[in-house]
Parts: structure tokens; sequence; C-alpha cells
């Protein structure tokens, strides 16, 4: 019989928790979801490779906490290594908790951020690369599945006066 889940602490209360949660690891992740102003999603293109969990997709920046981290500054940590970006850790906004496909079953919690970022100043430090996506764009690219009720609730968002594509 697996072994027990600690109890969800009151960070990881204040998400809201989508898709399959019958069978959460124990690995907890955090990852940043970064809108730009003209209302698109900056996604990582993860590696192909048979190490890589979802290779071949694409997913927000993010990865795993570290011991004594909380989420957000794990999620802040992740996106400044992978990026080069460093918005103010208040200003992240807890938007969703999904369990990632795979035997791993990653708890991920992502966070939203509106940055208005120029990509030319992004530093690449892990992935296979990266764009800044649409919701149209993202229908028609390999999006880990585990990340679909994201997309959708973030869709079903109204859009910010003003912002081009907004949700």
């Amino acid at each position: 019989m697996p072994a027990a889940l600690p109890a969800r602490t009151p960070e990881e209360e204040t998400f809201p928790h989508l898709g399959d949660w019958s069978a959460p690891g124990p690995v907890r992740g955090a990852g940043v979801m970064v809108q730009d102003a003209h209302g698109r999603l900056l996604m990582q293109l993860r590696d192909d490779f048979p190490h890589v969990a979802a290779p071949g997709q694409w997913g927000f920046f993010g990865g795993g906490v570290e011991a004594g981290e909380t989420l957000r500054i794990a999620a802040w940590r992740e996106l400044a290594e992978e990026t080069g970006l460093r918005p103010d850790p208040a200003a992240l906004d807890p938007f969703a908790a999904v369990v990632t496909d795979g035997p791993r079953r990653v708890r991920l919690y992502l966070y939203r951020v509106r940055l208005d970022v120029d990509p030319a100043t992004l530093r690449l430090g892990e992935g296979a690369g990266f764009a800044f996506l649409t919701l149209a764009q993202l229908d028609r690219h390999p999006v880990q599945p585990c990340l679909a009720p994201v997309i959708a609730r973030h869709r079903a968002l109204p859009a910010t006066p003003g912002v081009p594509g907004s949700r």
C-alpha cells in the first residue's frame, strides 16, 4: 500500500485542483504561467530526451520544489533559472494545481503573472525552445495533457480590457 501523502499546506489550499487527483505522487512541482501584454502565454518546448517527462511537448516553465522552499519561491526560482525573468514574487497569483501524467504523478502548482516581456531578453536555461502562444495556437501544438484543464480555465476567464487576446 502506498504511503499516505502529507496533509496539504495552507499554501497548497489556495490553488484550485483541476483534473484527476485520485492518485497524486509525493513530489511537488511549481511553475509560472506568464502572460504577455498581447495575451499570449509563454510556453516551453520540452527537450525530446527519454529521461525528460513529457518530451517534445509544450508546457509552462517550472520544476521541483526544493526542501524548505515555499511553492511561490520555487516557482519564482525556476522561472528565473529557466528564462532569466524575475518578477516580483508577490505578483505571482495562485492559479491551478494538477497532477502530471506519467508514473511520477507530480503535484504541479501553477502561478499566473502578467508581464511585459521582450522575447529578445529571455535566456533559455532549459528546454528545446520557447514561444509566446495565443490560445488558438495552443490548440495546434502538442501541450502536456495534464495542462488541458489549466488552459481551459484560463480560456474561460473574462478578457482584460485593452489587452488583445487576453483571458
